[in-house]
């Protein structure tokens, strides 16, 4: 079979100027901002920015005080910083005037009044949910007692057709 080659011409630049100069390409960017004093383009979100990280401060691990005469001695919480002392300032104490002593008395009222309120709620809360124990107990006695009826009449009546089948 014959198969025509396509001709390729490929001009070799160099052989088309004289000897005396060199061949030289398109220049590139960096030399033609160097030529023409043009500064590189700045882009602000191109700029590396430090970054700032938060110290994380973790809260010291509470061992229960039964437990602790159990561990060894290098495990014992010891090195807890003690509790800041008040200021001279801040343990002078501070002496009310009527109207304040007025309204410091009518908010510890209404805290008492709050934290008993609170407090009848729970008892109120405990017992709703010990009565409903023993309602779901006595529910949960007639339910089983039930189960047990059945189970018994199911294998009484598969002990019956057992014994025709044999029959």
């Amino acid at each position: 079979v014959n198969v025509e080659v396509p001709t390729y011409c490929n001009l070799v630049t160099t052989s088309l100027q004289p000897r005396d100069q060199m061949w030289q390409g398109m220049r590139t960017t960096a030399e033609l901002r160097k030529a023409y004093n043009i500064p590189i383009p700045h882009n602000k979100d191109s700029v590396y920015k430090g970054i700032e990280r938060k110290v994380r401060k973790f809260n010291a691990i509470e061992v229960p005080r039964k437990l602790q005469p159990l561990l060894p001695f290098k495990s014992k919480p010891k090195d807890r910083p003690k509790g800041k002392k008040g200021s001279a300032v801040d343990m002078i104490p501070e002496i009310m005037n009527i109207g304040e002593k007025k309204i410091h008395g009518a908010l510890q009222q209404l805290h008492l009044l709050k934290h008993e309120k609170t407090r009848k709620e729970k008892i109120k809360r405990g017992l709703q949910k010990k009565a409903h124990e023993v309602q779901k107990a006595k529910t949960d006695e007639i339910t089983r007692k039930r189960q047990r009826e059945d189970r018994r009449e199911r294998y009484r009546e598969e002990d019956k057709k057992k014994k025709r089948a044999r029959r």
